[in-house]
C-alpha cells in the first residue's frame, strides 16, 4: 500500500476509522511516522496528528471530508425542526430559546414544556402513543391481588409467623370491603 502522504514510499502503519458506516483509511510509511508527533500514548490523538500531518505536506486532510459531511447529515435529521418566528419564545425560569431546544433536543426546565408546548407537540406525537405521559406504576406501588395476598397468607400461617398473618387479613378485608 503507498502512503497517503508521500505518494511512491511503501507504507507500513495503516489507520482506519469508522464514523457513520463512512471509513476513513490512512496509510503512513517510515518517514510519516516521526512526523506524526506521538509524545505521550495516555493522550495522544491519532487523527489531530494525521490532521496536522497532512496540513504540514500540503495535503487535504484525510478526515475533514467525512466529518463534514456527517456534521451535514446530523444537521438535516434533528428531529426537532428549525423554529418558526411564532414558536421562538424564551423560558422565563432558564432563558432556553426554542433555537437551544431545537440544537440540543433537551429543555432547560420544567417549564419549558409550557413556554415550548407547540415545538414539542408534533415531537412527542411522532415519538409515543400521545403527548400526554401515561406511564406505568411501579411494583412497589402496586396492589397485590386477592389472589397472591391469600397465598402470603396461607405461607405467613405455616410458618408461625403470626403478625404478618393478621397484617395480611386485614389487608384480605379491606379488599373485600371495596369490592
Amino acid at each position: 500500500m503507498e502512503c497517503t502522504f508521500c505518494p511512491g514510499n511503501q507504507a507500513t502503519c495503516h489507520l482506519s476509522k469508522l464514523v457513520n458506516s463512512k471509513s476513513i483509511d490512512v496509510h503512513v510509511c517510515e518517514k510519516c511516522i516521526p512526523q506524526l508527533s506521538q509524545k505521550d500514548l495516555v493522550d495522544f490523538d491519532v487523527w489531530a496528528s494525521v490532521s496536522k500531518l497532512a496540513t504540514s505536506k500540503g495535503k487535504e486532510d484525510p478526515a475533514a471530508a467525512v466529518e463534514n459531511e456527517i456534521k451535514e447529515i446530523s444537521a438535516k435529521s434533528l428531529l426537532i425542526p428549525s423554529p418558526t418566528p411564532a414558536i421562538s419564545n424564551r423560558c422565563p425560569t432558564c432563558g432556553f430559546t426554542s433555537e437551544d431546544v431545537r440544537k440540543t433536543g433537551r429543555l432547560g426546565c420544567g417549564d419549558c414544556y409550557v413556554v415550548f408546548a407547540g415545538l414539542l407537540q408534533d415531537v412527542l406525537n411522532d415519538c409515543q402513543k400521545g403527548i400526554r405521559h401515561a406511564g406505568k406504576v411501579p411494583q412497589t406501588f402496586r396492589k397485590p391481588s386477592r389472589k397472591r395476598l391469600q397465598e402470603d397468607l396461607n405461607s405467613a400461617v405455616g410458618k408461625e409467623q403470626f403478625e404478618e398473618a393478621a397484617r395480611l387479613r386485614d389487608e384480605l378485608s379491606k379488599i373485600g370491603e371495596e369490592g
